[in-house]
């Protein structure tokens, strides 16, 4: 009987638990790297999604904004034509420069609306969170619409708080207006502003009795280019970004943003803020705007370079009462000032090829001046730079295009701090 033999098949055996550690691996590494290559595909196809819907907005964005701000420039050209050959009776001069006045409005809505896409879309807004009292934002509100409201023969009521909130007052400001001009579209009725507080924190709501907002359209309200195909009896025909803007802004300050709607009965959009104690410290108030009488008899200095916008501001200001010194340079603005001691001094933040910008002016004829003159500062540059900038030296601003109500109200502010300095 042959004898037993025996292989050591132990190196093979850890050979083959090799070779399967390896295929498993392999395997695992492979899986590992075609997930990973369908992720990159998925996250490149999201991407060129985005960058194709991104292009598709931006579009007609520029589609839409050329052709709203074609329109009422197209109007505003007609009716100065016409106004060049009118007849001497008052009442068609008031029509026609009344027509040309609501064209040019609805042009600088354009205007308004593209700046605030532009700056939200490039992320360059950033909220600068303060505390301030929520009814100085009211009473803005009421300025601004209450003239608005009554040409509708609409009822706008904005009830008074003495709530501090903590946010970021202009962009906010914003917001509401956006949703108070939203709200004043509606054909009869009212629109009303008020809050209501919930514990550490406070709702700010916008009524109106417009015809409501049906369940199926109320997530595609804040998109842009979203007028729910309703024309506005006012003839207005923005670009459907207001509710947009308000969205967008609500996100930049982490604010909630949300809407009530009945359809026959009106809507309400509100949005949630943050209350805070009163300041130990408040400011005083502002003085009320001027009445008309007010103004007459005040010189301002105005500083601006372009000859065209001291023409027009030099007409509307002469026609309130007020007497005018122009200046296209800071030299000649700083003679005006020697020689004349006025009032109150607007000066143009850009000023050409001046050595100084308009706050650098500022800064001094306040500094060289015989007599001290309260001043603003009026910039098309609409962004948080310069605000801030005026503001730390003490400056209000005013930006362009320059509303007459609002200019009015500053010079009546301005003027009567200079009577009491």
């Amino acid at each position: 009987m042959a004898a037993p033999s025996f292989t050591d098949i132990t190196e093979f055996k850890h050979n083959e638990q090799l070779l399967l550690e390896a295929k498993q691996t392999l395997e695992q590494r492979v899986t590992e790297r075609t997930q990973a290559l369908s992720i990159a595909l998925q996250a490149e196809a999201a991407a060129k999604l985005a960058a194709e819907q991104a292009n598709a907005t931006k579009t007609r964005f520029v589609a839409a904004a050329s052709h709203d701000l074609l329109q009422p420039l197209n109007a505003a050209r007609l009716f100065a034509s016409a106004l060049s050959n009118a007849p001497t009776d008052a009442d068609s001069v008031r029509e026609i420069a009344g027509r040309i006045e609501g064209s040019l409005r609805a042009a600088e809505e354009v205007l308004d609306d593209m700046l605030d896409i532009a700056r939200l879309e490039s992320g360059s807004t950033r909220a600068e969170i303060t505390v301030f009292a929520l009814d100085d934002v009211f009473t803005d509100l009421e300025r601004q619409f209450a003239p608005v409201a009554a040409r509708r023969n609409l009822r706008l009521h904005i009830r008074r708080t003495r709530l501090h909130v903590r946010s970021d007052r202009v962009l906010l400001r914003r917001l509401l207006q956006n949703l108070v001009s939203n709200a004043c579209a509606t054909q009869r009725g009212g629109v009303v502003v008020g809050c209501r507080r919930h514990g550490g924190r406070i709702e700010v709501q916008v009524w109106d009795t417009g015809p409501g907002i049906a369940e199926q359209h109320r997530k595609v309200v804040f998109d842009e280019f979203r007028g729910l195909d309703r024309p506005s009896p006012w003839g207005e025909k923005g670009l459907g970004l207001g509710l947009s803007i308000c969205d967008r802004i609500a996100r930049v300050l982490q604010l909630d943003l949300s809407l009530r709607s009945e359809v026959g009965r009106g809507s309400m959009f509100s949005v949630q803020l943050e209350v805070t104690a009163t300041p130990a410290s408040v400011l005083a108030a502002e003085p009320a705007p001027a009445s008309p009488a007010s103004l007459v008899g005040g010189t301002v200095l105005c500083v601006d370079d372009e000859n065209a916008i001291l023409d027009g501001m030099q007409t509307l200001l002469e026609r309130w009462g007020l007497r005018v010194l122009r200046a296209s340079t800071a030299e000649e603005a700083r003679s005006a000032f020697m020689q004349h001691s006025p009032d109150v001094v607007l000066a143009d933040y850009r000023l050409g090829d001046d050595d100084c910008d308009g706050l650098e002016l500022l800064q001094s004829l306040r500094a060289g001046g015989v007599a001290y003159a309260p001043a603003a500062l009026v910039t098309a540059d609409h962004g948080a730079e310069v605000a801030e900038r005026a503001r730390l030296l003490g400056y209000k601003v005013l930006r362009k295009p320059v509303k007459p109500a609002a200019l009015r109200g500053l010079l009546g502010a301005l003027l009567a701090s200079a009577s009491r300095g």
